[in-house]
């Protein structure tokens, strides 16, 4: 997680491709505004949407009008993944006639296809408390009113390449923080779009998702994220357009940065489990002993992704304790 936020410097500056237009857009969550890329030229295309709020989309049309455009202009949506700040006006471009490509594994998030009842039986399990399920699950139906659901989409898969009349685009499959994350590589400016696959000096949260070849089990998040640095770093990108903060240009350099940053995660999650087993909701208060409510969704999807990492590298385990899971180190 990350105090990184509302004075958090866009993507806007040297070395973006002309034919690139960052346009930054408003939205009500605690990482501050998104932001969304423009490709102009045939089919005019736009690259994430912003959340579905007045002011994100009075912002998006007066970005649009200073270029003599019109949200009905633009002809193809590329979605980087399914959280409300990059999809949520998605359908508004639908109902303008645009098409909407996203890989399939996102295909549940974009039909706001949150199972509540999954997710109220894994905050008990965690060991959180009624009230303040009660709390959290009253938080995400209130964050679903900023996006609207896309049910009919065009999916993409690894290493598809789209037309464009400015150069093709090159998809690439890049999971970690969702499970059909993607981003899209530019022509031949050996740029890609990256959504929140790397943010400058910030680890994206892997939000827990079930993972969509066995949806009867958790996403492992962190080992998917881990080989989609590694794939970056092995691409050497001239430069990332990320839709939180700035332009990346130092590869190699934030993802040793992120890996590092985990690294200290998942040694404070050890560290919280070495007076004994414990529950995950116990990890998050002595990891975040002053987590806001708003943010308890993300400690624990924070959490309890590391555990799994850690589950499947052998180092913890889980005990079942009436209705209740604790996790307990094994080395």
């Amino acid at each position: 997680m990350s105090n990184r936020g509302r004075d958090w410097r866009p993507c806007t500056g040297q070395g973006v491709p002309p034919w690139v237009v960052p346009i930054v857009l408003p939205t009500p969550y605690p990482i501050g505004p998104v932001t969304v890329y423009l490709l102009v030229g045939e089919p005019l295309t736009l690259v994430d949407t912003g959340p579905a709020t007045g002011e994100a989309w009075r912002a998006l049309k007066r970005a649009l009008a200073e270029r003599s455009l019109k949200p009905g202009d633009v002809r193809r949506v590329l979605l980087t993944h399914a959280h409300h700040d990059h999809f949520g006006l998605a359908r508004r471009f639908v109902r303008l006639g645009a098409t909407i490509a996203a890989h399939p594994h996102e295909r549940k998030n974009l039909r706001l296809g949150r199972s509540y009842g999954l997710l109220w039986r894994q905050l008990g399990l965690a060991g959180l408390p009624v009230a303040r399920r009660m709390a959290l699950v009253a938080s995400l139906r209130m964050l679903d009113r900023t996006a609207r659901s896309v049910r009919v989409f065009e999916p993409v898969e690894d290493g598809q390449v789209i037309p464009h009349e400015a150069g093709p685009i090159r998809v690439h499959h890049m999971p970690g923080h969702t499970p059909g994350h993607i981003g899209f590589e530019l022509g031949s400016e050996d740029t890609i779009i990256t959504g929140d696959t790397v943010l400058d000096g910030v680890v994206p949260n892997a939000v827990i998702d079930a993972d969509p070849e066995r949806p009867d089990r958790p996403f492992q998040s962190l080992a998917a994220y881990a080989a989609t640095l590694r794939r970056l770093e092995t691409m050497r990108p001239r430069m990332l357009l990320p839709a939180h903060g700035p332009c990346i240009a130092d590869v190699a350099g934030q993802a040793a940065a992120l890996r590092e940053r985990q690294a200290r995660r998942s040694a404070d999650v050890r560290a919280a489990l070495e007076g004994g087993p414990a529950s995950v909701a116990e990890v998050i208060a002595r990891i975040f002993p002053r987590v806001t409510l708003l943010r308890v969704f993300l400690a624990f999807s924070e959490v309890f992704g590391h555990l799994l990492e850690l589950e499947r590298l052998g180092a913890v385990e889980r005990v079942s304790e009436r209705r209740r899971e604790r996790w307990r180190l094994i080395r």
